[in-house]
């Protein structure tokens, strides 16, 4: 009898160990920066989610659910589904968001459990963000929303219908959950970098990053005691100059608040195959697009990450779409002619174009990037064709959201190219931020010109691509002494303070809006006022907005994603009777010439 006890005890304590074993497993899926990019792409056109193996498309919604699903099963009672932020903004989808609230529900559906705040949420600014929310709300939810950082304006009520969502507990500081036996916090933060290129959120502000993580994960620890800590921060990280390390905002999080066990990573769009570590927390990110996603498997014991194996898993044609998202996005597609794209003539699918190359914005090669160059003539173009002349037109880098790509047919859409200028949103309530057109003297556009030798060596968001501009620098002479000759249009520009004239630059008034800025960018050293025709100065750029049509009551806002469509109608047609973007769009940026004394 006492054997058979012991035999009984030994073998309820194995059972006992077992089982907190396994309650010590825990699977993490997540993405970071969908930006809205519900359909699959390389063209979209091409994007086949109910057949496997037929196109080479990247990503999709369908095909992640179905992954989703697929992975959970596996561990069903031990699964997080998490979201590091700007799942808006970068598809005609967001075009409807503020009235249906169709991705966030989507996302819910799909099975998220947590995603943070982007800076692109605020793309529409506070009170648009809300409306999207509390849309999701009627539609039957979203997934939680955590973030830690945000500080509302007391004085002003443009943020007060976000506020009233975080007093709500629609939006969460942090949240605690059960998994497995395991708990865990879960908190949220919008990084300095994303806070400051988000100028439509004002009033909203944010505390300090470390700061906020610091306080909640020393109340997280004291009230909760989790055994783990996970934070999803829309902050991000780049690869260091030697490629050997990483820096930035999240890497210096883990740094400075060492109890953070995971750093779910966005914002900076960089794809990591392997996790990086900085002491005990564990950083990751998925590059964006939902192209891939991150997989996190891992034990906890005695209150401490014993293994943790992280993969990438591609989001491609190898996976059969789930039905049920796929006729819903079908759905959203036909509501999107209906109520938005028909006002303009257009609709989601029609085919506007061809292309026998892949034109791209390389943010490792700018200057050789063909994308900005096309998307600055096209802008050109489009205006001089509307009866409306500008000097020359400028684009930079980070507003440019989406390669053209030729795919297995080369065959370009509608949706295709919106996906390439799909930022912002104009007066008119028409998605894409709109030109406007200011003017500055010949004196101004050789300061100007010395701000972009600046911007293209520092590359990044800021690199700027020009039409009808051409400038011809020494690079070995002293910052803001390198432009030697500037052309517009062909002929030379006379840049000595006896030219008086006013020239005329058009872009979006995203960019724009920061030229009166460049005193302060540059800290004090070059000063370029924006100025309407009449030489008076400009600071609200909704003053300036081109009208596209005059003869139309009001103003007819022009949209650089229209302008795209406009300048592929102008070339020869190609094997598909579409027109064809022509050769000479293989090279990169020439409007800068380097030349020795």
């Amino acid at each position: 009898m006492k054997r058979f006890f012991s035999s009984f005890l030994l073998t309820s304590i194995l059972f006992l160990f077992a089982g907190n074993l396994q309650a010590q497993e825990l699977t993490i899926l997540h993405t970071n920066d969908m930006h809205s990019k519900l359909m699959g792409y390389g063209p979209e056109s091409e994007y086949d989610p109910e057949i496997i193996n037929n196109d080479n498309t990247l990503g999709g919604f369908a095909r992640l659910a179905t992954l989703f699903t697929q992975e959970k099963s596996k561990n069903p009672d031990a699964t997080l589904i998490l979201d590091a932020g700007d799942f808006m903004m970068g598809s005609l989808f967001h075009v409807a968001e503020e009235k249906t609230g169709f991705q966030l529900h989507l996302m819910k559906e799909m099975g998220y459990d947590y995603t943070t705040i982007g800076n692109h949420e605020f793309d529409f600014g506070p009170e648009a963000f809300a409306n999207m929310l509390n849309a999701a709300e009627k539609k039957g939810g979203y997934p939680k929303i955590v973030c830690s950082n945000i500080i509302f304006d007391k004085n002003s009520k443009d943020d007060d219908a976000l506020e009233k969502l975080f007093n709500d507990k629609k939006i969460l500081p942090y949240s605690v959950v059960k998994k497995n036996g395991l708990t865990i916090g879960i908190f949220g933060l919008l990084g300095i970098d994303a806070a400051d290129v988000a100028p439509a959120k004002k009033p909203v502000t944010i505390e300090k990053p470390e700061d906020a993580a610091e306080n909640t994960v020393k109340m997280l620890k004291e009230i909760y005691k989790p055994d783990l800590i996970i934070c999803l921060s829309h902050s991000g990280f780049y690869p260091s100059e030697d490629g050997k390390s990483y820096v930035g905002e999240d890497i210096e999080l883990a740094k400075e608040v060492p109890d953070i066990d995971i750093i779910i990573s966005g914002h900076t769009h960089v794809k990591i195959t392997k996790p990086i570590k900085i002491n005990n927390t564990y950083i990751v990110q998925t590059g964006s697009y939902a192209y891939d996603l991150g997989e996190i498997n891992l034990n906890v014991e005695n209150g401490k990450i014993d293994k943790f194996d992280y993969r990438l898993i591609p989001v491609d044609d190898k996976i059969k779409g789930n039905e049920n998202i796929t006729d819903q996005i079908n759905e959203q597609i036909i509501y999107i002619n209906k109520h938005y794209l028909s006002k303009i003539g257009l609709s989601y699918d029609t085919k506007v174009g061809q292309t026998n190359f892949d034109l791209n914005i390389n943010y490792h090669n700018l200057k050789n990037s063909n994308l900005g160059p096309f998307v600055a003539d096209a802008d050109k173009y489009y205006l001089k064709e509307n009866g409306i002349d500008a000097d020359f037109s400028m684009v930079a880098s980070g507003t440019i959201r989406e390669n053209i790509l030729k795919g297995q047919n080369g065959i370009l859409s509608v949706s295709d190219m919106f996906r390439v200028m799909s930022l912002g949103k104009g007066y008119d309530g028409i998605p894409g931020y709109p030109l406007a057109k200011i003017y500055i003297t010949a004196k101004e556009i050789k300061k100007l010109s010395e701000i972009l030798v600046m911007s293209r060596a520092s590359g990044g968001d800021g690199y700027l691509y020009t039409s009808g501009l051409k400038v011809y620098i020494n690079p070995k002479k002293m910052m803001l002494r390198k432009v030697q000759k500037i052309e517009l249009n062909g002929k030379p520009l006379d840049f000595s303070k006896k030219n008086k004239k006013l020239y005329s630059i058009t872009a979006d008034t995203y960019l724009l809006s920061f030229i009166g800025r460049i005193k302060k960018m540059s800290h004090g050293l070059v000063t370029v006022i924006p100025k309407d025709k009449n030489g008076n100065p400009v600071s609200d750029m909704k003053n300036q907005l081109i009208d596209i049509n005059p003869d139309k009551q009001g103003i007819q806002e022009a949209k650089e994603w229209i302008a795209l469509i406009e300048y592929l109608k102008s070339f020869k047609t190609g094997s598909e009777n579409l027109p064809l973007i022509p050769e000479n769009y293989k090279k990169g940026d020439e409007s800068l010439v380097e030349e020795s004394e």
